[in-house]
């Protein structure tokens, strides 16, 4: 630190304002002192004019704020220059010449002296670090080098960079060598004035092509655990588009490995294209299903034009309950349509008169038929449809009609809490049961209000039909209705639609009253997830007006199609199979690699002993893991167990039941990576963050030139000059005390007021 002995003045005030002030304290205290000090003498008049004379001095002195100039000179440090080396799989792209990208960024540092011919730094002030995820000093020969990565992350790779010099070393810049791939999303201004802020400037070189590169990718998006046998079901996947706007693909569905179906479709502008097939199955099994895209001229990667899914498909007989105590044409064709129908096993409880009802099953047994009274009872039912007045059904007793059984007894409701309400309750949200309410409220008792998705009011609008809202479109029943000729519109109408009234949370429409002359449109079928189940509801009446066609024979009717769609799409989204104790399946048939799968067994009935089912993993015919499936915690039926795939391809789990049974279920592993499908290089992207750091981009050939500049630089930085303020010392405020205060003690001594 050096002085150049000078003061230098920074007045509070303006300079003639301090003039003045003290010009006028001096004429004024000159003034007194000559007027009042003339009985003391002249002698001790004058050493009292002095000592505040000077005082005052003092302390407009002070006023002016006296400071010495003082030159610092500059820290000594070693200025260093970063150089950063993409090493993502994007770099190994064979579009620089006739060499990779990453071959001809060794090839550019090796030409620019940058490095030595044994791959190490040829000047110690240059550090070289390789990037993808993030960024690593390097530890070993360039020349001996992979790029590996499997995304780039430029932000904080850069960020990593620029944090690595010791705090007595500079950085002249930080050069990086890439295409430019950024997988993080940060905006590259945001970057760029990281290294800004740090005073440091980034160049850039890229390396590759530049342009659109050729690619469609397919990966499945959709994932339905099981089906029935001929029942239809859909394959989706999304197509990612890259480079190939509006260009015509071909996309087929390969059914066990041959070409069941083809569809053409075009790219448009998109990015992404979803497309399915919808498909059934005559018998049950495990289906593998592939949808392919027909690879495009040009295109950069053809392994990612296809993605395999498994089909579960189930012929197990659904069980279904239906009780009906005030009976009407809806639940009549209802039953009728039911029972004609192979895939459901039939109990229906109609009650026709009062303490008279009469029990009906489709397959006969030799027990007597009588209403669920206990919680195990009603779960052996995969879905339990109501009719009306259900309660008073429930309430008395079941006096058999002839020719069937003899009279059972029937649980009251007003059974305590655990009346059949309360059951159905706990039958749908403890243990995940379906509940159609087919004929609006079914119990004249309040008690199920909470089941129930909307309570419907007593008027009713005559002659009303339906329209499906777009949640309601995109499902099995409804897209039923419409693939008819005319579709809804070709259907006979109603005969009513009820006003809803309440309606619980989580509550969806999937159709409403057509028609109405309200703003907004009434529901009229609806669909709610309670618990671990679902209930529906509907609120119009004279669906039974949709089999009266003399156009469709027998069960084809839109009645019949649009119920078994329904019973089929509500237990598509259950977690067990029918007529299974014991239902085992993985959380996906698409794993992504670095992903973990997660296998699921759930109890039909719950069992608190079963504490431990094995599971084998297998990878083609090799065992590639085993796994334990332990209870869910507070749970006594559900079974979780995960697995971490280490390769790509097809495995299958095996699941050793409690009783002595196997369930088995097949998934994918496939991988993903856009750094070897989005391979153009970004030189948009580069320059943005160069500029914004106050860099540039560079052409191959600067590197050499900018190196030389860079090595020439001096380390020294300008000297600072700051200026040291002298009025701040405490002495000079104690010597201004001093003589104020003898000034005012001299003049109390001497008999001065």
């Amino acid at each position: 630190m050096t002085s150049d002995g000078g003061l230098i003045f920074d007045p509070v005030l303006p300079l003639p304002v301090i003039g003045l002030l003290g010009l006028l304290l001096l004429v004024f205290t000159v003034r007194v002192y000559w007027n009042v000090g003339s009985s003391i003498g002249r002698w001790r008049n004058g050493a009292l004019m002095l000592f505040r004379v000077t005082g005052l001095a003092l302390m407009l002195t002070l006023l002016l704020q006296p400071s010495r100039r003082e030159v610092l000179p500059p820290p000594m440090r070693d200025r260093v220059t970063l150089i950063g080396l993409d090493s993502s799989l994007s770099m190994k792209q064979r579009d620089a010449g006739d060499k990779t990208r990453f071959d001809a960024s060794k090839s550019l540092l090796l030409e620019s002296g940058a490095l030595a011919q044994n791959g190490l730094p040829a000047d110690p002030h240059l550090r070289f670090y390789e990037f993808s995820d993030d960024a690593r000093p390097l530890q070993q020969s360039m020349l001996d080098l992979v790029p590996a990565g499997k995304t780039t992350l430029f932000h904080k790779s850069v960020g990593t960079m620029l944090s690595a010099p010791a705090n007595d070393e500079a950085v002249n810049a930080l050069i990086l060598l890439t295409d430019g791939h950024d997988f993080e999303l940060a905006n590259p201004v945001k970057t760029g004035l990281l290294a800004h802020d740090r005073r440091t400037s980034i160049y850039a070189v890229a390396l590759g092509q530049q342009g659109n590169v050729r690619d469609v990718a397919v990966r499945i998006t959709g994932f339905q655990p099981y089906c029935y046998v001929k029942q239809k079901a859909r394959i989706q996947a999304t197509l990612r588009l890259v480079g190939c706007e509006l260009e015509d693909l071909t996309v087929q569905l390969l059914r066990q490995g041959q070409v069941a179906q083809t569809k053409r479709v075009n790219a448009q502008q998109l990015q992404e294209l979803p497309v399915e097939f919808e498909v059934a199955e005559p018998a049950a099994g495990q289906y593998e299903y592939e949808v392919r895209v027909l690879p495009l001229e040009k295109e950069a990667d053809t392994a990612n034009n296809s993605a395999i899914t498994y089909l579960n498909v189930i012929d197990q007989q659904i069980r279904v309950l239906l009780l009906e105590g005030d009976p009407y044409w809806d639940t009549t064709f209802l039953q009728r349509s039911l029972m004609r129908n192979d895939k459901f096993d039939v109990d229906a409880l109609i009650r026709y008169g009062p303490n008279r009802v009469r029990a009906i099953r489709k397959t006969p047994g030799g027990d007597e038929l009588h209403a669920p009274q206990t919680l195990d009872q009603f779960a052996a039912y995969d879905v339990i449809i109501l009719g009306r007045s259900v309660d008073s059904l429930l309430g008395a007793p079941a006096a058999a009609a002839s020719g069937l059984p003899g009279p059972s007894t029937l649980l009251s409701l007003g059974d305590a809490s655990a009346g059949p309400a309360s059951l159905l309750d706990q039958y749908v949200n403890e243990r995940g049961g379906t509940v159609i309410f087919s004929r609006g409220r079914a119990f004249a008792n309040a008690a199920a209000s909470q089941l129930e998705p909307v309570l419907w009011g007593d008027t009713a609008r005559a002659r009303v039909r339906l329209d499906v809202t777009a949640e309601g479109r995109a499902l099995s029943p409804f897209r039923a209705l419409n693939e008819g000729a005319g579709g809804l519109d070709a259907l006979p109408d109603l005969l009513d639609g009820k006003k809803p009234g309440e309606t619980q949370p989580l509550t969806s429409t999937f159709a409403v009253e057509a028609g109405r002359d309200e703003a907004t449109p009434e529901a009229a079928i609806v669909h709610r997830r309670y618990g671990q189940g679902q209930v529906v509801s509907m609120g119009v009446a004279g669906l039974w007006r949709w089999a009266l066609n003399s156009k469709v024979e027998g069960a084809n009717s839109p009645f019949d199609y649009f119920w078994d769609q329904m019973v089929l799409w509500l237990l598509a989204g259950r977690d067990f199979i029918p007529s299974r104790q014991f239902s085992f399946r993985p959380n996906s048939a698409n794993i992504l690699l670095g992903e973990k799968v997660y296998f699921r067994l759930v109890l039909r009935l719950p069992d608190a002993k079963v504490k431990s089912v094995p599971l084998s993993i297998f990878f083609g015919e090799q065992e590639a893991g085993r796994a334990n499936m332990t209870p869910v915690p507070g749970s006594v039926s559900r079974l979780t167990a995960e697995f971490l795939p280490e390769r790509v391809g097809r495995y299958r789990a095996v699941a050793h039941l409690p009783d002595g049974t196997t369930e088995e279920s097949r998934f994918i592993v496939f991988t993903e990576n856009l750094e070897e499908t989005e391979v153009a290089t970004d030189t948009l992207y580069l320059r943005r963050l160069c500029e914004s750091s106050g860099g540039r981009l560079l052409e191959p050939g600067e590197l050499a030139r900018l190196l030389k500049e860079l090595s020439g630089e001096k380390a020294d930085q300008a000297p600072k000059t700051i200026m040291r303020p002298v009025w701040n010392a405490a002495w000079l405020f104690y010597l201004a005390g001093l003589l104020f205060g003898l000034d005012w003690f001299l003049r109390r001594r001497w008999g001065l007021c």
